[in-house]
């Protein structure tokens, strides 16, 4: 049960992270708390999800990474993030139309000095 509540808690606080436009250049600062909680493992475990965002006419460029903030095995698991290099997320969505975009994105993880895949997806919202 004290899990549970713990993770309401972490979900509720999480309402404050949301995105900052850093003055007029187009920079974006998004940052996501998460909050999960497996029900039949009875895990639960927080991450947060840093982006910085940048706004060039129909494109939006975007890097971020993903760090394990607490989990109900370790509890604070934060500072285990800086024992190792991070993976970053890199990420282009271009607008075509209001409907029509097209994102290309991939991921290097800097510990073993690789990329990850490279995708390529078009969304037609309707």
């Amino acid at each position: 049960m004290r899990t549970i509540v713990l993770a309401a808690v972490a979900a509720m606080a999480a309402t404050s992270a949301t995105a900052m436009d850093l003055g007029t250049s187009g920079l974006t600062l998004n940052t996501d708390v998460v909050a999960k909680h497996l029900v039949d493992a009875g895990t639960t475990a927080a991450t947060i999800n840093p982006e910085l965002g940048y706004n060039f006419g129909p494109a939006d460029f975007t890097v971020g990474t993903k760090l394990n903030l607490w989990d109900n095995a370790n509890a604070i698991t934060l500072d285990d993030e800086f024992d190792h290099f991070p993976t970053f997320d890199f990420g282009i969505t271009y607008q075509m139309q209001s409907n029509l975009a097209f994102e290309a994105g991939t991921s290097y993880d800097f510990d073993a000095g690789e990329r990850g895949e490279f995708s390529l997806k078009a969304t037609f919202s309707f």
